[in-house]
């Protein structure tokens, strides 16, 4: 069945990360210990590079080594914790094989999501722009941020980079070119705010992400394991979060680079080493805007490409907010007028006829391993060998009884726009 062998194959893959990703990191820890003259280069795996003799620390191209680290950290982690999940709920038999690894895949988000946001706000809450946008631009060139800063931005730097490769490397979903084209700007767009020197922008836009983020994967699960009033409350908050963080405050921050620069970040050239200002223009090279991703020591500037391009990228994330906003609340008003759903989105899967074939493959299974007949969802038995029920559809049913709507919201919780 072509279920089943979708499963197979993303079993395979997540077995495949967990294999690769921690030999390399075995690989790496045997080296380092085994061979002192080489810790100082496997040490940037691990350990923050450039420290400053103050505590701050500043960017570098070592970054990178660090970044790739964690890269390969994040999908030994991540390909652990689906594979330990999914054989837990397979073996409890509380929900068929897809809907395991779906449930596996949203417990590492909200593990993920729920730390990185924590951490995030920790720093936001903590810091001089909180509630005050103005001063996310009053340090700038400043190349010195704080060790913990810079830590949860080359993680989340990382994060983002194994989401575009698992999403490569597992099996695609119908949304997955909308899903690769929002990791990527995500990533560029986190790449070029490190190398200008805006991780603080970064923080309020990760940490407005993250609230989102870590709230969908739980009304996922909620769905998965049939809590119905809890996961229409969860779905509720998840709805207003999404609307006042993505569209009201991520719109705010937008609008104060658009008025703040250069009003309190005056458009000008400065050493990337001393922040003094470039006063000879003839010291300038026509690549001077490329400086900042390869020598952050040379001259850094600020004019209004620079700003344009910052500001494009960011809306181009907030225009795939409002597409995908759009859909959810087309799908919601159709629920609620008792409409059938008709989603426009390229969902992650044609999810009514995967849970059909799930269903009968989990009979048929249950008919192999015990010999008895069982008795499908539509009331008839089903002996070894038979064909498969015609199921309803429309009317999600679960143990002989018709919930009218249960099934809307699965499609409705089950294609925004986010992972999974």
């Amino acid at each position: 069945m072509a279920v089943q062998k979708d499963q197979l194959f993303a079993n395979w893959t997540t077995r495949k990360q967990i294999v690769v990703s921690w030999s390399l990191i075995l690989s790496v820890a045997v080296i380092h210990s085994l061979f002192p003259f080489v810790r100082s280069y496997t040490r940037l795996f691990y350990e923050l590079p450039h420290a400053q003799g103050n505590g701050q620390y500043v960017q570098g191209s070592e970054d990178a080594l660090f970044v790739l680290g964690w890269l390969v950290l994040m999908t030994a982690i991540r390909a652990t914790v689906i594979e330990c999940v999914y054989e837990f709920v397979t073996r409890i038999r509380v929900m068929s094989r897809k809907a395991s690894m779906r449930f596996a895949e949203q417990g590492f988000l909200l593990i993920y999501y729920s730390i990185s946001f924590q951490m995030g706000m920790n720093i936001l809450v903590n810091s001089s722009y909180w509630l005050n946008f103005e001063e996310l631009w009053s340090t700038w060139p400043s190349r010195e941020l704080s060790g913990e800063l810079k830590w949860y931005y080359l993680v989340q730097l990382a994060f983002w980079l194994q989401q575009l490769l698992a999403i490569n490397l597992e099996e695609r979903r119908k949304d997955f070119g909308q899903m690769f084209l929002h990791h990527c700007v995500t990533s560029f767009l986190m790449y070029v705010a490190y190398a200008y020197r805006w991780t603080n922008v970064g923080n309020v836009i990760l940490c407005i992400m993250d609230v989102v983020d870590f709230l969908l994967p739980l009304a996922k699960m909620l769905k998965y394991l049939h809590y119905e009033a809890a996961c229409n409350t969860m779905f509720g908050i998840f709805l207003a979060t999404w609307l006042v963080a993505r569209h009201g405050i991520y719109v705010k921050l937008c609008w104060s680079i658009y008025r703040d620069v250069p009003r309190v970040m005056p458009f000008a050239c400065y050493s990337g080493e001393t922040m003094e200002l470039e006063t000879n223009p003839g010291k300038l090279s026509r690549w001077r805007y490329f400086d900042p991703f390869f020598d952050q020591k040379g001259t850094i500037c600020l004019d209004r490409n620079i700003k344009s391009i910052f500001l494009g990228l960011l809306l181009m994330l907030q225009v795939l907010s409002i597409v995908w906003f759009g859909m959810i609340i087309k799908v919601a008003l159709s629920m609620l007028k008792g409409k059938g759903v008709n989603d426009t989105r390229s969902g992650d899967e044609d999810e009514g006829e995967e849970d059909d074939e799930e269903e009968v493959e989990e009979e048929e299974w249950e008919v192999r391993s015990t010999g008895k007949p069982t008795q499908s969802a539509n009331g008839k038995a089903m002996a070894s060998g038979s064909e498969a029920p015609t199921r309803q559809t429309g009317i999600f049913q679960r143990g002989g009884i018709r919930v009218p709507g249960s099934r809307d919201r699965k499609e409705l919780i089950g294609r925004v726009g986010c992972n999974g």
